[in-house]
């Protein structure tokens, strides 16, 4: 099994840095979901799912990086918050 991150807008799966395919056997296999969540959020992807990918692709288990994972609207609008009340004087 792999790990592996796959745009959902395009279909594509990511590759390398600024590289995606549509070879899912060329995808980059991120060995683990945190690894491969760690570098959605530390490259600010957006509109990408975590993919289990296994030799015969029916048995594939997708899941979009969203709200549940901390990422999304949800997260953003934290992190405004955030922001505003550290910045704020009291």
């Amino acid at each position: 099994m792999k790990v592996i991150l796959r745009n959902i807008g395009t279909g594509t799966y990511f590759q390398g840095l600024a590289r995606w395919t549509q070879d899912q056997a060329a995808a980059f296999d991120f060995k683990s979901p945190e690894r491969a969540l760690r570098f959605v959020r530390d490259a600010r992807l957006d509109k990408v799912e975590l993919v289990f990918a296994f030799d015969d692709p029916r048995y594939n288990v997708p899941l979009p990086v969203d709200e549940r994972f901390g990422f999304g609207k949800v997260a953003a609008n934290k992190a405004r918050v955030a922001a505003a009340l550290s910045t704020s004087s009291l």
